[in-house]
């Protein structure tokens, strides 16, 4: 399913920022959606905060026109976001209006790591959400709603996440969103949630635990993202030869879903390519390095024609390997999109990336937390877009946000 990606408002309006993908190649893709219902749909106040006198929400909602009316040119060039614009989402996960959260309140977001150019982006994304609803709301000093923002410094950090996760839970805030490092982990902790009344968003990773210990899902459609990959590669080495798949980490969900969907695409529609080696990034110690994995399949596969990395980490390792290999002519596609994969692709050394959108997935999960602390619906999956870039599309101005 390819769709076209619109250009958005400002979140500091609180407007609606428009869902999106764009050209030909664009594999954004929204899975089917199971809601959650309450027996108050509205976005009305929550009977246990106290509602705003009717006149001060009509002299509020005047205020809050008069300010979009006076906006600039130079605001309207302020960061946006984009998520996919035809679905079949019952909520816009792209404006505050309505989410009248108590003062106050507190979000906990435990991510997979705090280091990595993707994970800045989602930040950013989240940090905006937040901002907006307090702008929406008028809270400020103690009456502002805070988000803290926690993770390992690496997606190894398994241990370190729970612990991370644990201490959280004892802070009980109004909602956690978690992206979790080990799909098998934190079910523990899940519990925990449910049984203390706190709602629990995953983002970017989910887990394999009960539907019910989750309030919603947020992120890319990652089986999906796969196999755009495959289509890519396989169309760049003339639907014939050996290919092999360098992935994070194997605990992760995300990693499942895109090796799972790329080779399947590959299985279905590309009877003469062969995903001869499938590697993971290092989880103990003495597991050979990204960089040893790949150099082991380059020497075991002399006639290897395609190298896909399932993310930016993986992309740098085979980016760094091939370039000691030049008299080898490997296609290779990653996933994300740092300055070391744009300066390949420009560079002709990568023939180009499925690219994420993690500041929209920043910005929705934030509002799919916001509704779960009121108890309003959501939909079950949300799903935050992807996009392909190559050396044609990577200076277009519309592509910027993917660019991380």
């Amino acid at each position: 399913m390819r769709r076209k990606i619109g250009r958005i408002l400002a979140p500091v309006m609180a407007a609606m920022l428009v869902f999106g993908g764009c050209g030909n190649k664009t594999a954004d893709r929204v899975t089917e959606n199971q809601t959650h219902k309450t027996e108050d749909e509205s976005n009305e106040p929550v009977e246990k905060e106290p509602a705003e006198d009717e006149d001060e929400l009509k002299e509020e909602n005047q205020e809050e026109q008069n300010t979009q009316d006076q906006k600039t040119d130079v605001e309207e060039e302020e960061e946006k976001a984009e998520i996919p614009e035809e679905s079949t989402l019952d909520i816009d996960y792209t404006s505050v209006d309505g989410l009248r959260m108590e003062k106050g309140s507190r979000i906990s977001v435990v991510i997979k790591n705090t280091e990595s150019d993707y994970w800045k982006a989602a930040k950013k994304g989240m940090e905006q959400a937040v901002s907006d609803l307090n702008e929406y709301l008028g809270y400020k000093g103690d009456d502002a709603i805070t988000c803290t923002i926690e993770g390992p410094k690496d997606e190894n950090g398994v241990d370190e996440q729970v612990n991370i996760l644990d201490m959280v839970l004892t802070e009980n805030p109004v909602v956690v969103c978690l992206s979790a490092v080990d799909m098998s982990s934190c079910e523990a902790q899940l519990e925990a949630a449910q049984e203390d009344g706190i709602p629990v968003v995953m983002l970017d990773s989910g887990v394999k635990s009960d539907d019910d210990l989750v309030y919603a899902y947020c992120g890319t459609d990652n089986k999906a993202a796969g196999e755009e990959a495959a289509k890519q590669l396989c169309e760049a080495i003339k639907d014939a030869g050996e290919v092999a798949v360098m992935s994070h980490t194997q605990l992760s969900q995300s990693s499942k879903d895109r090796v799972e969907g790329f080779q399947e695409e590959i299985t279905k529609n590309h009877p003469n390519v062969s995903v001869v080696s499938v590697d993971y990034q290092p989880s103990k110690d003495d597991d050979p390095t990204e960089e040893e994995s790949i150099e082991a399949v380059l020497e075991k596969y002399p006639d290897l024609k395609g190298y896909y990395a399932t993310n930016q980490a993986t992309s740098e390792a085979v980016l760094s390997v091939l370039d000691k290999h030049t008299d080898r002519s490997v296609q290779m596609i990653g996933v994300d999109m740092g300055d070391t994969q744009k300066k390949a692709i420009e560079d002709g050394k990568e023939v180009g990336s499925v690219c994420q959108n993690p500041y929209g997935m920043g910005y929705a999960t934030i509002v799919a937390g916001a509704r779960a602390s009121l108890g309003l619906e959501s939909d079950k999956k949300i799903d935050s877009g992807f996009q392909w870039i190559d050396k044609n599309t990577i200076g277009l101005e519309e592509y910027a946000r993917y660019l991380y």
